[in-house]
């Protein structure tokens, strides 16, 4: 049976992470438009000159606006790029290793592994199946959509999954599954914000970011973590 649709913005939601948008729609994002916003701060910071897309994406070897520094994270899923901030918070995530190794080259960031031990250290718990929710300071960058959008996703619960007409439907959009579509695949932080858990209409798992085998591993991995029954409808 296909698990219930949450109400996304019911003040009776289940809180999945605490990086949830709140259940207000009023409330602030936690991705500010033009700025960086870790979803307690009172003021977003300015974006840096690095190349944008119209779409508030990165263009092919820009890197994260106000990047610090950058380290790599060994996962079950694969070695996944973090960056941060001055201020120690996440910007992006990415398992195309490789390619983001490139980005740091070309822009002479620096690496810290040290840095991002927090961040390894709520991966590690997740992949081992004892945690189901991150506590990690976001900022990442888009327009005021794609905030409206990832902090949506942030508020499917583990174990389950939306299609993108329903997930526009939540946010009050019925007509906008397509646009959900976009930016969900512009979301630049992958597993900690789950764009992983939309699916097409008829559950086939269309396009990821991060290539279907990583969606499908990640999905089966979670439905294997899921206690029998605690998401039935």
């Amino acid at each position: 049976m296909k698990p219930e649709i949450p109400d996304l913005f019911s003040q009776d939601a289940p809180e999945v992470s605490s990086l949830s948008a709140p259940a207000s729609r009023a409330a602030a994002p936690l991705f500010a438009q033009g700025g960086l916003w870790d979803g307690n701060a009172g003021t977003p910071q300015a974006p840096s000159s690095s190349p944008q897309a119209e779409d508030g994406s990165m263009t092919a070897m820009s890197v994260p606006p106000n990047a610090a520094c950058h380290g790599v994270v060994d996962t079950r899923f694969g070695p996944a790029m973090v960056w941060l901030d001055l201020q120690g918070r996440l910007l992006r995530l990415d398992f195309h290793l490789q390619q983001e190794m490139q980005r740091a080259v070309l822009s002479g960031s620096r690496r810290d592994d040290a840095a991002v031990a927090e961040v390894a250290r709520q991966l590690h718990e997740y992949q081992r199946g004892e945690r189901r929710s991150f506590d990690i300071p976001l900022a990442a960058h888009g327009t005021d959509f794609q905030q409206e959008v990832w902090a949506a996703l942030c508020r499917i619960p583990y174990g389950q999954t939306m299609s993108y007409g329903e997930l526009a439907l939540a946010l009050g959009k019925p007509g906008a599954a397509r646009a959900v579509g976009r930016a969900n695949a512009t979301n630049p932080i992958a597993l900690i914000v789950p764009c992983h858990r939309v699916l097409g209409a008829d559950g086939s798992l269309t396009g990821y970011a991060g290539g279907l085998p990583l969606k499908a591993a990640l999905l089966r991995f979670e439905q294997e973590n899921t206690v029998p029954g605690l998401f039935a409808g």
